[in-house]
């Protein structure tokens, strides 16, 4: 987005100069002799379109020709950088870029150089009208289309919103006279309501306002968890910027579009100056995935609560080991490998074997012993001879020992320490206890991490095509401190920024990240360094 401000710099007929201020923000800033484009220079030598003031994927804010000619000093030129003291010729226009306030991005004056010359006017004058009568026709027929177009487009609705009788009885109805006044189709999330436009549009000619979204949308989380950092951010901060609204980033009438924007613009907003946002911040300036995206964070379970984890740099390779508690060699579980019964049982394993899908994302339910494990790891729970072999539950220590206390008294304290040894501990650390403790030993408490990127969020069903070892190297990992999450240098073998490149897909901030922060409850917990 591009905060402009436009000086128009034109003398009168004593030769007097007048300057005329203009605030323009858009996305893309166009300049030509249409009635549709920001700047409209009436001009006949300028084109319909002639040029763009728009931003760079550097940042940079530049002035593109379109269908007209762009000079400087003499010199043609097809994108100019908009630096400041840069004159530009657009056709007899002169551009100029002035010192900016600090509100705005960029400052340009425009002032015409060369008038149009007297026989331009005396043709002007001497043309006459094609066909007697015509005139007076399309004065008749633009009088009537007024006549219609006021009535059916402003004063139909205006009643529909002003009587309070026919307000009621065309809130009814599936559509309304105010219908003509929608800008475009209503998203799939607010059709229910559609029809309904006060629910929204609170008070007549003015915008949606924040309220109106909360209304409904109570239990959203804020977009930042600090409530005095949220304020800050998103208030209105001078005469050029009215703070930023719901309806900014949440465009209705856009359908099919999503109702949330998907460009970096308003991120960028401020995340491209993070520190002018909050002067406290660690976080670096962000434009773009492509170009200077910081390395990802992994989240690191650290105790049994919510709260309890430490988010670790990838670059920290020293620091990236995983204590879940479990032991677990991924290259004894991938392709074929021995099962229980013998040198004959020879088993096939992927990935799929132990990570199932669910929901339209395909995240992965949490492994499960019985459903996962057991069968090929019951020997483990078994202890004695053949001929008198006994089966252990798996869970709680307690309900081991209990079995063993019932089924085995005199063989207790062998089989608790076969166990110990031999059958938990294959899969499980096992600590020692104290000797006040009921029982010899426990299992040490398991913290298996399900939510690597709890900043982010990742669709698995989006990268189907893809084999699981192209982002998890995992056949030949030999412990299971070892962690085999992508990096950010393995997802730009795929994705670029917001701008598409060969053989890369566009990504942009919304791809991988929520604005309503999802994690607002953790944010508390983050550790301060």
């Amino acid at each position: 987005m591009i905060n402009c401000l436009l000086i128009k710099v034109s003398y009168n007929s004593r030769g007097v100069l007048s300057r005329s201020y203009r605030t323009l923000t858009a996305e893309e800033i166009t300049i030509g002799r249409g009635a549709e484009c920001t700047i409209h220079l009436p001009d006949p030598r300028l084109a319909m379109h002639h040029a763009v003031i728009k931003r760079l994927d550097d940042g940079q804010i530049h002035l593109m020709a379109v269908n007209g000619e762009l000079e400087v000093e003499g010199a043609i030129l097809k994108n100019i950088a908009l630096t400041n003291g840069k004159q530009v010729m657009i056709g007899p226009y002169q551009l100029k870029v002035e010192p900016a306030p600090p509100d705005v991005n960029i400052t340009v004056s425009l002032v015409l150089v060369h008038r149009l010359p007297d026989d331009f006017q005396d043709l002007k004058a001497r043309t006459h009208e094609p066909l007697r009568g015509a005139s007076a026709f399309k004065r008749r027929l633009s009088l009537w289309m007024v006549a219609f177009i006021a009535l059916v487009f402003l004063a139909l609705p205006l009643a529909q919103n002003l009587i309070p009788k026919l307000h009621d009885a065309m809130a009814e109805l599936p559509a309304g006279f105010d219908r003509v006044w929608s800008p475009g189709h209503i998203s799939n999330s607010h059709r229910h309501f559609g029809s309904q436009c006060f629910n929204c549009h609170e008070v007549l000619t003015q915008k949606v306002t924040d309220q109106a979204c909360v209304n409904c949308h109570q239990n959203t989380e804020p977009h930042i968890a600090d409530p005095a950092l949220h304020k800050n951010v998103f208030k209105s901060t001078s005469l050029f910027s009215d703070g930023i609204r719901c309806a900014e980033c949440h465009r209705e009438h856009k359908a099919p579009y999503p109702l949330a924007r998907q460009d970096n613009a308003m991120c960028v907003k401020c995340h491209g100056n993070i520190k002018a946002a909050d002067a406290k911040t660690t976080l670096p300036n962000i434009q773009d995935f492509d170009h200077d995206h910081p390395d990802f964070k992994l989240t690191f379970i650290t105790g049994a609560t919510e709260k309890d984890f430490e988010r670790i740099p990838q670059t920290e390779t020293t620091r990236l080991i995983e204590k879940s508690g479990l032991k677990f060699p991924h290259d004894q579980h991938f392709g074929k490998v021995q099962g229980p019964n013998g040198i004959l049982d020879v088993r096939e394993l992927s990935c799929a074997n132990c990570h199932h899908s669910e929901g339209k994302e395909m995240r992965f339910k949490a492994v499960s012993f019985k459903r996962d494990c057991f069968d090929c790891h019951k020997n483990q729970l078994e202890v004695g001879s053949s001929e008198a072999k006994l089966s252990v539950p798996h869970g709680a220590e307690q309900n081991v020992i209990n079995t063993l206390k019932v089924q085995a008294p005199k063989e207790m304290l062998h089989y608790s320490e076969s166990l110990k040894v031999g059958g938990c501990a294959y899969c499980h650390e096992v600590v020692e206890t104290k000797k006040e403790d009921a029982l010899p030993w426990r299992v040490a408490p398991l913290h298996i991490n399900q939510d690597w990127f709890r900043k982010a969020h990742f669709n698995h069903a989006s990268h189907r095509t893809q084999q699981c070892q192209s982002c998890h190297q995992v056949e030949a990992s030999e412990s299971s401190e070892d962690v085999a999450m992508p990096d950010r240098k393995s997802c730009l073998r795929c994705h670029s920024g917001n701008s598409p490149k060969p053989k890369r897909i566009a990504s942009s901030c919304m791809t991988c990240h929520s604005f309503h922060s999802s994690h607002a409850a953790h944010d508390g917990a983050l550790p301060k360094k």
